[in-house]
């Protein structure tokens, strides 16, 4: 039996894309949180010391979409791609945009809005280390967000981003239940896991509100 080690960080938006297909296709997992000396392990034979990662009867892959690349070719049924051209094309394109631009969102909204970074400290603990991991991760993200761009704009600017995005979304899902027709694909779990983490900063729980259609859906 192939066994399958995963790195999570349970508050991760690209781990919770992560565990989603990996319980959509059934893939039984041993769950690994990566502090403290495993995090230094995961550097070291990653190089990017980052999750997700996935343990594949050993062998590491780290990068959300390599990893769903890399369950699809290992366990195919029910299939993350589609098999159209286009379709393929156009899956690639939304996994990308969610990954890339609707992560930043979620970002200036959990780490740098008020009240969405209170409840950050408590998920590094209050050790010395935790508080150090706290302050380096901060530090870290927020300079990706000011880096990016969405932490340059005013709070309006990216409120507006926010709601067209949301749109977007809606529009899309308008006469369908996944973002390419009847079934989900690696676009939609890319989505899923942006919008989960997004719904737990208040901002973003207040924008996708219950008569949204997009606050109803899910991958799983």
């Amino acid at each position: 039996m192939t066994r399958v080690k995963f790195y999570d960080w349970k508050y991760s938006p690209f781990c919770m894309k992560v565990r989603a297909i990996l319980d959509y296709k059934g893939v039984p997992y041993e769950r690994v949180t990566p502090l403290g000396s495993t995090m230094l392990k995961l550097r070291r034979r990653g190089k990017t010391g980052k999750v997700p990662a996935v343990e594949i009867d050993g062998e590491l892959i780290v990068d959300s979409t390599d990893i769903a690349y890399a369950l699809d070719e290992r366990f195919p049924d029910p299939p993350l791609l589609p098999t159209d051209a286009r379709e393929r094309g156009l899956c690639h394109a939304l996994e990308d945009w969610a990954d890339e631009s609707l992560y930043f969102i979620g970002l200036y909204y959990r780490w740098f809005e008020a009240e969405g970074r209170k409840a950050i400290p408590a998920a590094f603990g209050q050790s010395l280390s935790g508080r150090a991991l706290y302050w380096f991760y901060q530090r870290r993200i927020l300079g990706q967000v000011r880096g990016q761009g969405t932490l340059r704009k005013s709070p309006q600017h990216v409120r507006r981003d926010l709601e067209r995005h949301l749109d977007a979304i809606e529009g899309m899902l308008a006469a369908r239940p996944y973002l390419l027709g009847d079934r989900p694909y690696l676009c939609d779990f890319a989505l899923w896991g942006q919008l989960n983490y997004l719904n737990r900063t208040p901002v973003g729980g207040q924008a996708i509100r219950p008569d949204r259609r997009l606050g109803r859906t899910s991958c799983r």
